[in-house]
């Protein structure tokens, strides 16, 4: 009869815990606090019309701000008294896979591309050009169905902000002609 002694760390599947100290799981809790309390000093600078009689505009702020300090608290407690979250083997990530740096270039490019075309084509279009690039650069065979994703879901969100919520975003010309009689 023999007996098996369970080394430390490790779980009833067999598999090894993490060891160590939690240095990656206290940096994260401590950044999750300093943003809460970014947060709640930043709301304070936001102005308060004199017709705001209920919840005023620093409502939501003072409470993502507060919910995110708290958060950011419990989670360093958590730490400091020994819990860790859970590995990460069930990934499907390859850690000794090389960067693509082709990809990252591409999608760097086209989010830089997409800055400068805004106001010059239009939010729908540069989204569009956007979506079908990264696309791209991730893998997708062909640009043409990407590109007409990307328009479709950029000529949405353009209508649902600047039609519904009167936030201005630039259109273009063509797009804010066929949309003026909205």
């Amino acid at each position: 009869m023999s007996t098996a002694v369970t080394p430390p760390g490790t779980d009833t599947s067999g598999r090894t815990g993490r060891t160590g100290r939690p240095s990656g799981e206290l940096v994260m809790a401590v950044l999750l606090a300093a943003l809460g309390v970014y947060l709640l000093i930043d709301a304070g600078a936001i102005a308060i019309p004199g017709s705001s009689n209920t919840v005023g505009p620093r409502f939501f702020p003072y409470a993502v701000g507060a919910l995110t300090l708290v958060t950011g608290v419990g989670l360093a407690f958590r730490v400091l008294r020994g819990d860790r979250g859970p590995a990460d083997d069930s990934e499907d990530v390859d850690p000794d896979a090389p960067t693509d740096w082709r990809a990252v270039a591409v999608i760097a490019v086209a989010f830089g591309a997409h800055a400068l075309l805004i106001n010059v084509i239009g939010w729908p279009l540069a989204v569009a050009l956007m979506f079908a690039a990264v696309s791209w650069a991730l893998g997708a065979v062909g640009v043409v169905r990407p590109f007409l994703i990307g328009l479709a879901l950029g000529c949405v969100a353009w209508i649902v902000f600047v039609k519904a919520l009167n936030v201005a975003l630039p259109g273009g010309t063509v797009l804010e002609f066929l949309t003026g009689w909205f």
